[in-house]
């Protein structure tokens, strides 16, 4: 009996010795929360201290990790958030349906927590669980992309106004085909860069100085990309979840917030008349890891939201979304903001500990609203702005009648009082159901993201006027839209190859066209160049370039203003352009 007690000590028992913790520390933070439920089967845990954990003073620790499926669980244990944060990562998973239970960890009574019974798969899931590796995680862009794509939208652009400085981000979401072409423009829709994507694209934005990121459909996560647009980074979800695709932020040590969308089996009929013993219900989780993508900060709507929290949902229904996050703010504090849709609901969370600080709208509004009667309705984007007010894009498909707009409040968090001081809605007015941004500029401007609106995205000055307004072609719309300044030429068009390996002809764009639309081509070799511009029958109209020209990319403006070709009726014509040996023809079309 002895012998096999101490051979179920030795198989059962992690003894971690860690050097110097501080005994004056406390436990501020649990991951997974004690007595918690649907936690997943590769979670790790964590353990967060409201000091530094010292390493000079010797002091030995066990902690004992066990299933009471799968057993005592080994595992290695690191140190994180400098030297704040223990994290114990189990080198196998636990098992589903059982309860694990933790002790032997510093100033902690042992607690308990239960993993989910099964892991339902999703398409975002499946795809993570049979193919993504980090063999793909660090695998390049395929070459035929890194070229500026031939075909660009055709913008619709209206500029009456100075804008802030910077570039247009965009990514053009179309229903109709599946892949994006990331953007960053100038005003007059010419692109600073562009690339055609493999799958749809989303929240392409700038992250630092150095780093552009969007998430993509194919791989499942988001790919960081440098100032010479190569992947340096790629930025998932960890613990076993799927990386959702509605934010991402990065910050400055390299470490980043993501969120996931974990789908569980819920007995609704235990919560709700008529619900469902086995429906399907999306809970939210919001992680922090770190440069080695380790986890180091989770936090669970399962924890601290009910599912009767949210506000619009058929919660009879087979599958339910109750939460549905789409945005996380980082406050000078260090404590974050989260977006949830379908509560209704602004959300400061201490990233210390984890607790909820405050909730803004939906059903548990702890606010005072004092001039905003209708609240806001399935917001998107949230931001906190240097004055301290918050600025949020407010969907609206729940005002009567429905309408979205930018809204800025002043938020009093001592006497829990909300105060709207700015907002913007556009004459006629515009509904977005789904998607859209708000983001205040350097110049004191607003940029609004329409999201799933026919128009992509409108600058206000403070006081409400348009100044410069972009739209998509019809059935294409962007996730979200922003303007920053970025990469070393602050106007014009940036040749993506310096040293022109090729002779290529682009798309016209804007196309179709009325009056005037831009060419741009590149030549290899220094040679004498035309460019010239056909109607079907092969009449030649007009002579763009008709001169030496020395290997580069140049960009040509063809206009209809001209008194001989004013009379030019909509149709197809075409442009030629021949650099020595070289030539190609590409059509265009003008729309009266």
């Amino acid at each position: 009996m002895k012998t096999l007690f101490n051979r179920f000590t030795m198989i059962f028992l992690l003894q971690l010795f860690l050097t110097g913790m501080l005994t004056a520390n406390t436990v501020q933070y649990i991951s997974p929360l004690p007595n918690s439920k649907y936690n997943s089967e590769s979670t790790n845990i964590i353990i967060g201290y409201t000091g530094i954990l010292n390493q000079s003073i010797v002091n030995t620790t066990e902690i004992k990790v066990i299933g009471t499926t799968s057993g005592i669980h080994t595992g290695k244990i690191i140190l994180a958030e400098k030297n704040t944060k223990i994290i114990f990562k189990p080198d196998k998973p636990f098992a589903f349906g059982e309860k694990v239970t933790v002790s032997g960890v510093k100033n902690i009574e042992k607690f308990s927590f239960y993993i989910r019974d099964q892991k339902i798969f999703v398409p975002d899931d499946y795809y993570l669980e049979t193919s993504l590796t980090n063999k793909v995680k660090s695998s390049p862009f395929n070459k035929d992309f890194l070229v500026q794509p031939d075909t660009m939208p055709a913008f619709t652009i209206y500029n009456s106004g100075t804008t802030a400085n910077g570039y247009i981000f965009i990514s053009n979401f179309p229903w109709n085909y599946f892949h994006s072409i990331t953007m960053i423009l100038n005003n007059n829709g010419t692109p600073f860069y562009a690339r055609t994507q493999p799958y749809q694209a989303y929240d392409f934005k700038k992250q630092n100085d150095n780093l552009i990121t969007f998430y993509e459909e194919g791989r499942h996560y988001f790919i960081g990309l440098n100032t010479s647009y190569d992947i340096v980074d790629s930025f998932y979800c960890g613990n076993g979840l799927s990386t959702d695709l509605h934010e991402l932020r990065v910050m400055s040590d390299g470490s980043a917030w993501l969120l996931s969308y974990d789908a569980e089996t819920v007995d609704m009929s235990l919560l709700v008349a008529g619900g469902k013993a086995n429906a399907v219900v999306t809970g939210l989780i919001v992680q922090k890891i770190n440069h080695d993508k380790t986890v180091t900060f989770q936090w669970r709507s399962w924890d601290y939201f009910s599912v009767t929290d949210a506000t619009h949902e058929d919660l009879t229904a087979y599958n339910i979304d109750y939460v549905h996050g789409n945005a996380i703010e980082i406050e000078n504090d260090g404590n974050i903001l989260i977006s949830s849709r379908h509560l209704d609901e602004i959300t400061k969370i201490n990233s210390s500990t984890g607790d909820i600080i405050w909730r803004l709208g939906g059903k548990n509004n702890q606010f005072t609203f004092l001039n905003d009667s209708i609240k806001f309705s399935h917001q998107h984007c949230v931001r906190k702005l240097d004055n301290e007010n918050i600025i949020l894009f407010d969907n609206g498909n729940y005002h009567s009648p429905s309408f979205s707009r930018a809204v800025e409040y002043k938020v009093d968090e001592d006497n829990m009082i909300v105060n709207l001081v700015w907002q913007y809605r556009h004459t006629p007015e515009i509904y977005a159901a789904a998607m859209g941004s708000v983001q205040r500029l350097s110049n004191g401007n607003t940029l609004i993201g329409w999201g799933s609106a026919s128009t992509t995205l409108t600058e206000v000055t403070p006081d409400g006027n348009i100044v410069y307004e972009l739209s998509l072609p019809s059935g294409q719309m962007s996730y979200r839209a922003f303007r920053d300044e970025w990469g070393v030429t602050t106007s014009g068009y940036q040749n993506l190859d310096a040293t022109p390996s090729k002779y290529v002809l682009y798309q016209n764009y804007p196309n179709p066209f009325n009056p005037s639309t831009n060419i741009k081509y590149q030549i290899l070799k220094n040679s004498y160049v035309t460019l010239k511009i056909y109607d079907i029958l092969g009449k030649e109209l007009a002579t763009l370039v008709n001169e030496f020209q020395k290997a580069g990319t140049y960009e040509k403006q063809f206009s209809i203003n001209s008194n001989s070709l004013s009379s030019l009726p909509s149709g197809i014509y075409f442009y030629r352009l021949q650099a020595g040996d070289f030539a190609d023809v590409k059509k265009m079309i003008l729309v009266k």
